[in-house]
């Protein structure tokens, strides 16, 4: 290999490295509000000649949630039984097997600590672009662990 190579190849993996895409994390902490949580990255950095060290906590990095129609807001039927039960009044007669989703159901996450979620870290900042804002492309912020967000749940 000559040294234009190494030096090359060298430049470019120590670019690659520094570019943050997706990286598993343990939830610290959720704010159900906000929907944002505190999250400890779990792969660690490592240079050259050094002992590898964890990465710093994220704070306030946003959740998604799911917003989904269900059975294009129509009802829907449920098989159950239609006889009397033992905790109703009355004849004890009562049926409780359709409902009627008029609306978009919206799946709110429920994090807790200790959760291993997936984290992802956007492009460019997304300080504006989380309001609506379109964004100028000129910012020096690029796929930082500081444009982090959970999107799903590895396990609990």
């Amino acid at each position: 290999m000559s040294n234009a190579s190494a030096f090359f190849g060298g430049l470019m993996g120590g670019a690659l490295v520094g570019i943050n895409t997706a990286m598993p994390c343990k939830v610290l902490s959720f704010d159900a509000s906000t929907c944002t949580a505190k999250i400890q990255p779990l792969f660690k950095a490592k240079e050259i000649d050094k002992e590898p060290k964890s990465l710093p906590p994220i704070e306030g990095v946003p959740v998604l949630f799911q917003r989904y129609r269900v059975h294009d807001n129509r009802k829907i039927v449920i098989a159950t039984d239609k006889g009397a039960h033992g905790q109703s009044t009355g004849t004890g007669e009562h049926v409780h097997n359709e409902l009627t989703f008029t609306e978009s159901v919206e799946m709110i996450p429920d994090l807790i600590a200790g959760d291993v979620v997936l984290a992802v870290f956007c492009q460019r900042a997304i300080d504006e672009a989380q309001r609506g804002s379109d964004v100028y492309p000129g910012t020096a912020r690029m796929f930082s662990i500081h444009d982090a967000v959970v999107v799903g749940v590895f396990k609990q």
